[in-house]
């Protein structure tokens, strides 16, 4: 299992779906230049592809935005 700060990754396309399906809500993460990981934002999966996450802003229900599952990481609370 791996984690980023307390928190589980979401490795696998059953996992973001299980996610994405119980509408739990998500830390997207990303690497400074340094190799240290930061959150780039939270919310809810609303889509997901092979290639991209959709994650509708946990502030702001309006906001949407896609994020690539190559340069970044995905993780819940547990």
């Amino acid at each position: 299992m791996s984690m980023i700060y307390g928190t589980k990754l979401l490795d696998t396309d059953i996992e973001i779906f299980i996610a994405a399906l119980t509408k739990t809500p998500v830390y997207v993460w990303s690497l400074d230049p340094l190799g240290v990981y930061y959150q780039v934002s939270s919310g809810i999966i609303v889509k997901y592809t092979p290639d991209e996450v959709r994650i509708q802003n946990e502030q702001d229900a309006s906001i949407s935005k896609w994020y690539s599952r190559e340069s970044n990481e995905f993780s819940i609370s547990f």
